[in-house]
């Protein structure tokens, strides 16, 4: 997916055997960080650092979570294993990838999504996306670094976007899409037009 798209709803079950869907997220940014197999080093690592920076995507009203094609218990385990608390991490096992195939992410050669950060706004539009080499551990902070852009962007009345690739030599290249960029919020054309804050 690219930024100016729309996040489908969809339903997954997380490690608890708990529904989850994006709708159940109304007014949050949702950042899904997909990751191709559970009891790998670096997909591990990737879901310790979301894990460990819950409290920093709370205070931006962000909802964080992990999706890859393992079962739910097989993720029920590995979060055992990983000590998650907070963290929800979602099977996208059947139909096998379904979720990560809508948002072309999934590798069929080997049956596993691409190591992939996307994240969506409140109204459900894809602001930010980034596939990463499969070995490559994702850059988290350049993630809530964009979350600050964004959150203060609100405040201001932009809305950027941003889209971010990685070549195989693991060089990053984000593009900014200003599309939105000057669009009043409407408190803001609120105030400008002589109402109260």
């Amino acid at each position: 997916m690219k930024p100016g798209d729309i996040l489908k709803d969809f339903l997954l079950f997380d490690q608890d055997k708990n529904e989850w869907r994006p709708s159940s997220c109304k007014g949050k940014r949702i950042l899904l960080s997909f990751h191709p197999l559970a009891w790998t080093p670096v997909c591990a690592d990737q879901m310790k650092c979301l894990e460990r920076d819950m409290a920093v995507f709370e205070s931006l009203d962000t909802v964080p979570v992990g999706i890859s094609v393992d079962s739910v218990p097989c993720k029920a385990a590995w979060a055992k294993e990983l000590k998650l608390e907070k963290l929800r991490i979602l099977s996208d096992f059947w139909p096998h990838g379904a979720v990560a195939k809508e948002m072309g992410l999934f590798r069929e050669t080997e049956g596993f999504s691409e190591r992939a950060n996307v994240l969506v706004d409140e109204q459900g539009v894809v602001v930010f996306s980034k596939v990463y080499p499969i070995s490559k551990l994702p850059d988290l902070q350049e993630i809530v670094h964009f979350l600050k852009e964004l959150h203060h962007a609100g405040v201001e009345g932009n809305v950027p976007a941003k889209q971010c690739m990685v070549d195989l030599k693991g060089n990053s290249l984000c593009v900014e899409d200003s599309r939105n960029a000057g669009i009043q919020s409407t408190s803001d054309r609120h105030l400008a037009e002589g109402g109260e804050g």
